[in-house]
């Protein structure tokens, strides 16, 4: 991931205070993808075979800006450290907990000393110690600037962590990870249930782990294709657990296809219409049945 940028205009003219809410479209952005994100995980966690508690936060650092000290005047940041977005329900809001609270410590782990600027290391470090924390304990204590400690229950997801990516332009996961650039997110148009349906097939990735059965290096066309029909059928499940409307996944496949909103190569992943034919047939096979056990009742592709 490339270096951080902020949006905020005359960003310097007032003072943001450390507990505030999402103050520039960076922030906003990133509040919008752990929300979304959240929601289809932790609706989803029943069925997803790797899932772990978690708490909904995702922690950010001013190294990875591409200049720390305007970072910190931004967010009115006394710290690197700090909460860079909550998901909206999850178990750190309703602990209080907001974006830009500085953050001393990650379950008793002191932040650690400043990387070199623009890396990502120190604050991916610290993200792995609040999950790991959350899974093996069950909640988190996050030490804050002002010497207030904030223990945060954690509650069943999918165990994938949700990303906003300044260095993609389109999204795509591994079976711990789903990254969706901001291009991609601006080219939806803030449509939530169009984002959430990208989020949802990169989720399915995740939960299906395609990343391991692939394998590394050069991945055959058809066999690409194969896990793409997979993602595509198995996100309206994911959606429709979530409360979306997995009609929503058809209207967001045929206006990234003809138009080419998102940088998705075709070979390995199908003409619009014809996912949009496949995920539609999907959607009445779920609504044949009131269960939406998908762990039982999704039929993986031969």
């Amino acid at each position: 991931m490339r270096a951080r940028r902020t949006f905020l205009a005359a960003a310097l003219a007032f003072a943001v205070p450390a507990a505030a809410q999402p103050v520039d479209d960076l922030q906003q952005d990133d509040a919008q993808v752990q929300t979304i994100g959240w929601r289809l995980s932790h609706a989803n966690a029943p069925y997803c075979a790797r899932g772990a508690p978690g708490i909904g936060l995702l922690l950010g650092d001013v190294q990875t800006f591409a200049d720390p000290a305007v970072a910190r005047a931004i967010y009115g940041l006394t710290g690197d450290i700090a909460v860079a977005a909550v998901a909206a329900g999850g178990p750190a809001e309703a602990a209080g907990l907001a974006a830009n609270a500085v953050v001393l410590a990650v379950d008793g782990e002191p932040i650690g000393p400043a990387p070199r600027q623009g890396s990502w290391d120190r604050v991916w470090a610290l993200q792995s110690r609040l999950e790991q924390a959350a899974a093996q304990g069950g909640k988190v204590a996050l030490s804050l600037d002002g010497g207030r400690v904030v223990t945060v229950p954690a509650v069943p997801s999918c165990g994938v962590r949700f990303i906003l990516d300044d260095a993609k332009d389109n999204a795509g996961a591994t079976r711990s990870q789903v990254r969706i650039g901001r291009e991609a997110l601006d080219q939806l148009g803030g449509n939530e249930a169009m984002i959430a349906a990208v989020l949802a097939h990169e989720l399915a990735h995740a939960a299906l782990d395609h990343e391991t059965l692939l394998g590394p290096g050069k991945r055959p066309t058809a066999a690409v294709r194969r896990t793409e029909r997979e993602a595509d059928r198995l996100s309206v499940w994911i959606m429709a657990n979530a409360g979306y409307p997995p009609e929503a996944a058809l209207t967001m496949i045929r206006r990234i296809g003809p138009r080419g909103l998102l940088v998705i190569p075709g070979a390995s992943h199908g003409k619009a219409s014809t996912r949009a034919r496949e995920m539609a047939a999907e959607i009445a096979v779920m609504r044949a049945s009131p269960d939406t056990n998908w762990a039982l009742r999704f039929r993986r592709e031969p």
